[in-house]
């Protein structure tokens, strides 16, 4: 089978490798697609450290085909379409942890299963900011991770103004439910806050677009006793003028949520799925071999979600 390593930098091997074999408690699973995640991309150019040190095989976002079960695992039966909460999407066939899999829900096609580990991060996200019913809220950035963060916090009952300079994306978060939406580089951010939610501002905001500009109108377009909550990962040297009186005088809360959170988060994600409008953000598909030109695309500032499909 092949599979794709990351070996640091921009370098990246593709191997041929024996079929791994499921052990006991693990389960085999032939991978139908895998997301290409901005954090990998941002890897490969150096802006923040990984979690260890390479070589491993890229993708974390992704699903397939249960394909052989290993001793003792009996509540995953092959040929169910299920979700992995581990690495090693970029392959043909991988091999994880029975614990690790979620199974997908009857009618949610495979090509959704690529965004449940975003989601999770997003299902985190959009918790640490407490919507509920009859709030507003601000998203910025309306990429993949804002678009999913805009309809968890409209399925929570607020109701949502989507901040985002592409016309493609305002759009799509006005079809997937958004209240409202504004191109804060022609468009007065501040004037549109004001026309959504009053002179006093939104009662939460969710910066997903990981720019430090973007958290600063964050910062700026919530009530007194607001909530601001971290999506986008940043560069690790970027930085704000951090307004230290109007942030105390305002009693604001600032969360920065990094990650899903473990498997009960990645749960709660994969049943959120028939709830939610997924793969019409799908705009490009690669091959194994394409990797890399998915990369340079993603770098580009396109804002789709790009797939890779080991077989294709």
């Amino acid at each position: 089978m092949r599979q794709l390593m990351w070996m640091g930098g921009h370098t990246q091997e593709l191997q041929d490798v024996p079929m791994p074999e499921p052990g006991p408690g693990h389960v085999r699973i032939r991978v139908h697609a895998c997301g290409v995640c901005m954090t990998e991309v941002h890897y490969a150019e150096g802006l923040f450290q990984t979690p260890e040190p390479p070589p491993f095989v890229w993708g974390h976002e992704w699903g397939g085909t249960v394909d052989a079960v290993g001793p003792g695992v009996t509540e995953i039966a092959v040929g169910t379409a299920v979700a992995a909460s581990s690495r090693a999407g970029f392959a043909e066939y991988a091999v994880v942890p029975a614990a690790n899999v979620v199974v997908l829900p009857a009618g949610v096609p495979l090509d959704a299963a690529i965004f449940i580990e975003p989601l999770a991060c997003c299902y985190a996200s959009v918790r640490a900011a407490a919507p509920t019913a009859g709030m507003t809220a601000l998203v910025t950035g309306a990429g993949p991770m804002g678009q999913m963060v805009a309809q968890l916090t409209r399925l929570a009952g607020a109701r949502v103004l989507v901040s985002d300079p592409d016309e493609r994306c305002r759009a799509l978060a006005a079809e997937l439910g958004a209240a409202a939406t504004v191109d804060p580089l022609r468009e007065s951010l501040p004037d549109a806050v004001q026309a959504f939610a009053g002179a006093d501002g939104v009662d939460i905001a969710l910066e997903s677009a990981g720019a430090p500009a973007a958290l600063s109108n964050c910062l700026d377009a919530v009530r007194p006793g607001g909530t601001i909550v971290m999506v986008g990962v940043n560069a690790d040297t970027a930085s704000i003028p951090f307004p230290l009186w109007r942030f105390h005088r305002r009693q604001l809360t600032l969360k920065g949520v990094y990650g899903a959170g473990g498997m009960d988060t990645f749960r709660a994600a994969v049943a959120a799925l028939p709830q939610l409008k997924l793969t019409s953000m799908i705009s490009h598909r690669f091959g194994l071999v394409e990797v890399p030109e998915a990369f340079t695309l993603a770098r580009s500032g396109q804002r789709g979600k790009l797939l890779i499909e080991p077989w294709r």
